[in-house]
């Protein structure tokens, strides 16, 4: 089984945004490299694909990373490009039979976490994986609430039913089970629950600061 790395990549398509997220650069070093050096170190990835419109992506890659360089049509560029448009595009020139699908905002994630998802569809009869938040939350959704109800004791936290968000940084899928759904998430997939600081994204000012703080720490531990 063939497995294939890509990593969705804008270089900026924001009217008016003076620095894409992308674009900035925690510990020294621009976001996207952490998540190259993270591909780099799962054995069961064979081959990782940059995947942007922009060749000057390439300035901002580590000279030492091991990728490929693919250009992504710039209809695709737009807000309203949806996900599955960005894999159908990836699909049609790249074969692949497992396919994993990273974005470069998760700085904090583990080679023992991919894989972990990787073996859970190439090995253990899942169709789909992803990184997962287990919360154990009184939880509320749309007005009412969603794990537990006012008309009885409010139960313990031990007892209630988890709330599970997705991380949404790795999603893990066989091409067959995607082209069966055009979905990144089939109809038998793994949750890997891992924890906030793994799954820390960096997606507006406070998370960068966030994440600055963690690097400056000491807390984390490079990849």
């Amino acid at each position: 089984m063939k497995t294939v790395a890509f990593v969705p990549y804008w270089l900026g398509y924001r009217q008016n945004q003076k620095e894409h997220k992308n674009l900035k650069k925690l510990g020294g070093k621009y976001l996207i490299n952490y998540t190259l050096q993270l591909l780099n170190k799962v054995p069961q990835v064979d081959q990782t694909y940059i995947y942007c419109s922009d060749i000057k992506i390439l300035d901002y890659l580590d000279s030492d990373a091991n990728y490929e360089y693919l250009q992504r049509p710039a209809s695709l560029d737009t807000e309203d490009a949806a996900i599955e448009d960005i894999i159908d595009a990836f699909l049609a020139q790249v074969e692949a039979d497992v396919v994993v699908l990273i974005h470069p905002n998760s700085p904090f994630l583990q080679p023992k976490t991919l894989s972990k998802c990787i073996e859970a569809v190439k090995s253990e009869g899942y169709d789909s994986a992803l990184t997962a938040f287990r919360f154990e939350k009184l939880s509320w959704f749309d007005g009412k609430p969603l794990n537990y109800s006012l008309d009885k004791p409010i139960p313990k936290l031990s007892s209630i039913t988890p709330v599970i968000f997705e991380q949404s940084s790795v999603y893990v899928f066989r091409r067959d089970s995607y082209y069966e759904s055009r979905k990144r998430i089939g109809k038998n997939p793994f949750f890997n629950f891992i924890d906030h600081f793994e799954g820390h994204e960096v997606n507006t000012p406070d998370d960068y600061t966030i994440a600055e703080l963690i690097v400056n720490s000491g807390m984390f531990w490079d990849v």
